[in-house]
């Protein structure tokens, strides 16, 4: 499996796999449905197998399940790569502190090789706040490397004086708005970009060809009407361009012998600014066939005719790079050049 270096000038690097696990799905909560222990275990197991050494997780899936859970599949495999992410909005040095630690201590792990802020807090000197915490935790070895996820150009600005690796964002064929501007931001500032929702929660696997068909507890995006439970946007939903741009997607990978997983996965990894792409199983099966898809290489008019199929869906997310809000916690420049939430 192919590598990229995490690290930047002046830190220790590491080559971390360009596919890695994604273990939100490991939580057992009622987004995902029951997953059983042994089950996703031997699935990190296979990972290792297939060369995959980086494995992303969070204390907020399933209240530490699914941290718990990757602790005992790498108990005996230190040469593997943990990501963990915690949310900072009002969060105290000290309440911040132990949530590393207790990461620490479900994860089985002295140290923790990427320790990222999930969302930007609302107040940037909460953000920075949450960044000297870290600084600090780095310092003392607990922390090896500093990264972020869903941060906006202006969050890059203004933190870019802290040793932040990378960037965790979410990109696929139905939500590209990283295009616009915060991926080059990411490369300009020697920052790595890591995709998570390559598959937009497995709406992009293949198993679904009408949104009515997709479990209700994961239309939770903007793409999704307000009526659904768990949405917290106040918009109409993109219903209609996100069922049009499937449909076509279909469509294509039917004219090319070409499964949706395969477009998909491709897709996202033909792009020279994603770095590492996360992906997540359920099956030991599954994980293989997200790897193969991966591996995939598409002509140049396909990637083409796949950009055309989802540009009314990407124009229709009036460029916030939220995917849940609004009111985005990402800060974006909006139409008049100015900073936007």
């Amino acid at each position: 499996m192919k590598t990229t270096t995490l690290g930047r000038a002046g830190l220790g690097s590491s080559e971390i796999s360009t596919v890695a696990l994604g273990t939100w799905t490991f939580a057992g909560d009622a987004i995902w449905g029951e997953s059983r222990e042994q089950q996703c275990i031997r699935v990190v197991h296979a990972a290792l197998d297939h060369g995959i050494n980086l494995f992303d997780t969070a204390p907020n899936y399933g209240n530490g399940r699914s941290e718990e859970i990757l602790g005992k599949a790498l108990a005996d495999r230190p040469e593997a790569l943990v990501a963990s992410k915690c949310k900072v909005e009002e969060q105290s040095p000290g309440e911040l502190r132990k949530m590393v630690t207790d990461t620490l201590r479900r994860l089985q792990r002295d140290t923790i090789d990427l320790m990222q802020i999930h969302w930007p807090a609302h107040s940037p000197q909460q953000t920075r706040r949450a960044l000297e915490i870290f600084s600090t935790m780095q310092q003392e070895g607990l922390i090896r490397t500093i990264g972020v996820c869903n941060f906006g150009v202006y969050d890059i600005k203004e933190e870019n004086d802290f040793p932040i690796v990378s960037n965790q964002i979410p990109y696929n064929l139905l939500w590209r708005v990283i295009e616009n501007e915060i991926a080059e931001e990411s490369r300009k500032n020697g920052i790595i970009t890591i995709a998570y929702t390559a598959l937009q929660q497995g709406l992009l696997s293949g198993k679904y060809k009408q949104l009515s068909e997709f479990p209700s507890g994961r239309k939770r995006t903007r793409h999704f009407s307000p009526s659904w439970p768990g949405v917290r946007h106040s918009e109409p939903g993109m219903e209609a361009q996100t069922q049009a741009a499937l449909e076509q997607l279909l469509a294509i990978g039917k004219s090319q012998g070409k499964s949706l997983l395969e477009l998909a996965l491709a897709f996202v990894g033909s792009k020279p600014f994603i770095d590492t792409m996360l992906i997540g199983a359920r099956t030991e099966e599954q994980l293989t066939s997200s790897i193969q898809a991966a591996e995939t290489t598409l002509s140049a008019d396909v990637l083409q005719a796949l950009e055309d199929a989802t540009e009314e869906l990407k124009k229709a997310t009036g460029g916030n790079p939220d995917m849940y809000q609004s009111n985005s916690r990402v800060r974006y420049t909006g139409s008049d050049n100015t900073p936007r939430r």
